[in-house]
């Protein structure tokens, strides 16, 4: 479906404004702040891909390294915003660009395509026990590609290609947190989570140019989040977070490790 990517973040808007104002239980309590948090986000993401809705022999596969700078505002207690500025770090594997005056093969000796990392969460409580709760959360994630310029050994003429990808991630679904140990939350995230975007290149040999774009998404669009909040102080969190979403072969995987301090 085209419109997928749009569903996909109207979906996570939808579904957070819609519950907010449903919270109830025990809230949270805060540390008596401005409110604001400020912190560092490390990702590592690996997820297959389909292109072009083609079915190939060998599926694409594609890795980034996530690194930003989050600033998280608490509206209320319970419920929170953030957004996300940084740097994407991207490798693709197997892909193959036929369209152009000379077929190039992107692989794992390829290298990584940089990009700038946008994006926004919300995360709102709708109940609060004495030790379970449930969140929802929802997240928007987009990385700009930079374009990087690849070599074309083996011609006798001079010649460029230069290739640029941008691809979002779009994910939300219910936070199952268990808070009887103090100072550290235990949580499960079973969620919906797609990828989409695109990998476009440009080729010029002598008079021949060439362009060819190809369209991604995820293999696999659901999944579940195992980690924890550490909170050591009532300004101080670091969180640490799994995840895994199966595909038929197999399946992706997500490492996430944040820290916010409060003031």
């Amino acid at each position: 479906m085209k419109n997928r990517p749009l569903l996909c973040s109207a979906l996570i808007l939808v579904v957070i404004w819609a519950l907010a104002p449903m919270a109830g239980g025990q809230a949270r309590p805060t540390s008596g702040g401005s409110g604001f948090s400020a912190g560092l986000s490390l990702g590592y993401l690996s997820r297959a891909l389909g292109v072009n809705d083609e079915e190939l022999a060998v599926v694409p596969k594609m890795t980034s390294l996530l690194a930003s700078f989050v600033l998280e505002y608490e509206l209320q207690p319970g419920f929170s915003l953030a957004a996300y500025v940084g740097y994407s770090s991207t490798k693709f594997e197997d892909l193959t660009f036929r369209r152009l005056p000379f077929s190039l093969e992107i692989d794992a000796d390829s290298g990584n395509m940089g990009g700038i990392l946008l994006g926004a969460e919300v995360e709102k409580s709708l109940f609060e026990g004495a030790s379970f709760g449930v969140d929802v959360r929802g997240q928007f994630l987009a990385s700009l590609g930079l374009g990087k310029e690849w070599p074309l050994p083996g011609l006798a003429a001079e010649g460029s290609a230069n290739g640029k990808s941008t691809w979002m991630k779009a994910s939300v679904g219910p936070v199952l947190t268990y808070r009887g140990w103090e100072g550290v939350t235990p949580f499960l995230y079973p969620c919906f989570d797609y990828l989409w975007g695109s990998f476009e290149f440009e080729e010029t040999i002598l008079e021949l140019t060439g362009s060819e774009t190809k369209d991604i998404k995820s293999k696999s669009q659901f999944g579940l989040g195992l980690g924890a909040d550490f909170e050591p102080s009532p300004s101080l969190r670091f969180r640490a977070e799994a995840g895994i979403y199966p595909r038929s072969g197999g399946a992706d995987f997500s490492i996430t490790v944040q820290t916010l301090f409060a003031f």
